[in-house]
């Protein structure tokens, strides 16, 4: 199963930028579970995982991490990781 979690920060404009590019192409995710994450929340995963950006999008297939993406992520970023990794 292929799976984003996504952690994200209230006060970051991009972290909202992403989930309005996320939204766009919901359609072509279908096959995605998303699970948004506030790192103001859960510090202790955030801590665990060694995330020092937000937002960090983490794409993991059959709960194995393939991927992350930090910062400014595009559609066509998202788009790429699934398409190459057609499992």
């Amino acid at each position: 199963m292929k799976k984003f979690e996504i952690y994200t920060a209230r006060y970051c404009g991009t972290c909202r930028g992403l989930k309005r590019r996320l939204s766009d192409i919901k359609d072509q995710l279908a096959s995605v579970e998303i699970i948004y994450r506030d790192i103001d929340v859960e510090r202790a995963k955030a801590r665990s995982l060694k995330l020092d950006v937000v937002p960090t999008l983490i794409y993991y297939n059959n709960d194995v991490e393939i991927k992350r993406l930090e910062g400014l992520i595009l559609e066509a970023d998202i788009l790429e990781l699934i398409k190459g990794d057609s499992n």
